[in-house]
C-alpha cells in the first residue's frame, strides 16, 4: 500500500499483470466511492478493493460484514445466518456510484419446490446463498410459498421481489438492486388454469438495455397438455407483443414436453437458450429423477424431462448475447440428504455488446445462433 494515504500506488497497479485490475483513473474513482459509502479513508478502500478484484459492491459488503455494521444476524431455529442490510442511503449511494452499467449479467431460474416441506428452511437457504455466490442480477423462482418467500426476502435484501402472488404458491421475479432496475410490472392471468397459473411480465432495464422478463409456472401434470399448450401459446404472444427495441427474455418452469414443443412453433427469431449455447447433453434434463433423489419414484423407470425453459429475443441494438447456459443445485444442501429443489436450476451469462451500425434484425440475431449444431 503507498505510503502516502489518499494516494493509488501507480507504479504498482501499472506493472500488475491482471487483468481483472481496471485503468488508474477507474481505480481511483472506486476508491473515492467506497470511502464515501463506508466513512473510511482511501488507504482502507484501496487494502477492500485490491482484494477483491475492484468489485465495489462486493468490497462494500465485506467492510459491512467485517465491522459487524450495516448487517444482521437472521436467528431463525437453523444455523445463525449473516445478511447484508441496504437500507434507502446505501442503495442510493450505490447506485450513483455505478457510472458505468455492467457489459455482461448473471440470469436464473429455478422451481424451488416450496410445496415439499421435507428440509424446507435449510434447501430454502441453500438457494439464496447459491443465487448470491453466483452474484445473479435476475432471478425467476417458481413454487414460492408465503413462508418461503418472507424467507428469501430476508436473506437476499439486496434484491427487489415482484411477487405473481401471494398466495398458495406463486413465481417471483428478483432484480439486483444496484445492477437491474425496475420500471413497471404486470400479471397476464391463464383463463385456463386449474392450478392459478399466470405469467408475470416485469419491465427494467441494464443502463441502455431494455428488458422485457416473462416468468411463469405452466400447468402441470400430463392430463393438463391442452391446457399447458394453450398457456404457452399466450406466452409467446405476449413476447412478440414486446417493442423491437426491448430484450425478452422468457423462461421458468414450463412443464413442457418434447411432443407438445414440436406443436407450438416458436416465432423464429425466438431462442431456445440450451440448443443456442450448444445442447449441452449434461444440461439437458432439469427434472430428473436419476440423478435428484428428492422424489422418490417406484419401479425401474426413472423419468427425466426438459421442463424448465429460456427464451431470449434480443433486441437489435444494444445486442443480449448468451455466452453459458449451465445447471445449479447438484449438491445436497448442508446437513442433509436433500438436493435444494427436486428441479436443477439453470444459470445463464451474457454478455452486452453495442454494435455501431444496427443495420439487419437478421444481421443481430445471426450473432446468437450457435455456430455448430450437436
Amino acid at each position: 500500500m503507498s505510503e502516502r494515504e489518499g494516494e493509488l500506488d501507480v507504479v504498482s497497479l501499472e506493472n500488475e499483470e491482471d487483468e481483472d485490475i481496471p485503468d488508474v483513473a477507474t481505480c481511483q474513482r472506486l476508491v473515492e466511492q467506497f470511502a464515501e459509502i463506508t466513512g473510511t479513508d482511501e488507504a482502507c478502500a484501496q487494502f477492500y478493493l485490491q482484494d477483491r478484484k475492484w468489485d465495489l459492491q462486493w468490497s462494500v459488503n465485506a467492510f459491512l460484514e467485517a465491522r459487524s455494521g450495516g448487517i444482521k444476524i437472521l436467528n431463525d431455529g437453523d444455523e445463525p445466518e449473516v445478511v447484508v442490510t441496504f437500507d434507502s442511503q446505501m442503495v442510493s449511494v450505490l447506485s450513483a456510484a455505478t457510472e458505468k452499467p455492467p457489459d455482461k449479467f448473471c440470469f436464473i431460474t429455478w422451481n424451488i419446490d416450496g410445496l415439499d416441506d421435507k428440509n424446507l428452511k435449510k434447501r430454502t437457504k441453500t438457494i439464496a446463498r447459491i443465487i448470491e455466490r453466483e452474484r445473479a442480477d435476475i432471478v425467476f423462482l417458481q413454487e414460492l410459498v408465503p413462508k418461503t418467500f418472507t424467507y428469501l426476502e430476508n436473506l437476499l435484501p439486496q434484491f427487489v421481489f415482484v411477487v405473481g402472488d401471494t398466495r398458495d404458491y406463486f413465481t417471483a421475479t428478483l432484480l439486483r438492486r444496484t445492477t437491474v432496475y425496475f420500471d413497471a410490472h404486470n400479471i397476464v392471468p391463464f383463463e385456463n388454469t386449474v392450478m392459478g397459473r399466470n405469467l408475470l411480465c416485469v419491465e427494467a432495464h441494464i443502463g441502455d438495455v431494455k428488458l422485457n422478463l416473462l416468468n411463469t409456472h405452466l400447468e402441470s401434470t400430463a392430463e393438463h397438455s391442452k391446457e399447458r399448450v394453450e398457456q404457452l401459446t399466450l406466452a409467446f404472444t405476449n413476447m412478440k407483443s414486446c417493442l423491437p427495441s426491448s430484450t425478452v427474455i422468457f423462461g421458468g418452469d414450463l412443464n413442457i414436453r418434447d411432443k407438445e414443443m414440436s406443436s407450438v412453433h416458436p416465432p423464429s427469431n425466438f431462442f431456445d437458450l440450451w440448443e443456442a449455447c450448444g445442447r449441452r447433453p449434461e444440461c439437458r434434463w432439469t427434472w430428473d429423477t436419476e440423478r435428484n433423489t428428492n422424489k422418490e419414484m417406484p419401479g425401474r423407470f426413472k423419468p427425466k424431462c426438459r421442463f424448465d425453459r429460456v427464451f431470449l429475443r434480443s433486441a437489435e441494438s444494444p445486442l443480449v448475447k448468451p455466452q453459458h447456459f449451465g445447471l445449479l443445485g447438484l449438491e445436497k444442501a448442508p446437513g442433509t440428504q436433500s438436493f435444494p429443489s427436486d428441479h436443477w436450476g439453470i444459470i445463464v451469462h451474457f454478455e452486452i455488446v453495442k454494435r455501431a451500425n444496427d443495420s439487419a434484425s437478421s444481421q443481430s440475431l445471426s450473432l446468437i445462433r450457435p455456430s455448430t449444431s450437436k
